[in-house]
């Protein structure tokens, strides 16, 4: 079985995307400052001051949207072969992790759905979430980790449940 090593500091948004966010955002911020003022210090009461909020209230979401898909992610990855796994990827802190193969008792995967659960040796367990991820990354990810373990002869689990 050959390596896979997934960059995943890869742009999931295109540039294009991301001005227009900006954009959108800056207009509904540009929307709000404008009743506020025309609202208070012109005293036109023709548009109630609630609008102002709401608009503030749009801005600030599609903002925090843009925020996070402009910041870029640095060393985050997914690396999977004969001896390891390791991944590194998260929104806000990134850590990470590396399991033994020979660690690992059996495996989880439930079908159409984009998370692993990992059954550990020593009775503990841990879910790998890759709904983050587009979606060939994260079923390419699937099928490495899915052919490694039968090739390792661990025991893999299709349930359509997940009670992790």
């Amino acid at each position: 079985m050959e390596k896979l090593h997934v960059n995943l500091s890869e742009e999931e948004f295109s540039r294009g995307r991301k001005i227009l966010l900006w954009s959108f955002s800056a207009l509904f911020f540009t929307a709000g400052v404008y009743v506020l003022i025309t609202n208070l210090l012109l005293g036109h009461k023709n548009i109630p001051i609630f609008i102002a909020l709401i608009t503030f209230g749009i801005s600030l979401f599609v903002m925090t949207i843009t925020v996070f898909s402009s910041i870029t992610g640095k060393n985050l990855f997914f690396h999977v072969d004969e001896e390891i796994i390791e991944f590194r990827f998260g929104v806000i802190r990134p850590k990470t992790h590396t399991f033994k193969w020979e660690d690992i008792t059996s495996l989880t995967m439930p079908p159409k759905q984009k998370k692993t659960v990992l059954m550990l040796r020593d009775g503990t367990s841990f879910s790998i979430n890759l709904n983050w991820l587009q979606n060939n990354k994260a079923s390419l990810i699937r099928k490495y980790l899915y052919q490694t373990a039968k090739e390792k002869e661990i025991n893999v689990v299709r349930s359509p449940i997940l009670h992790k």
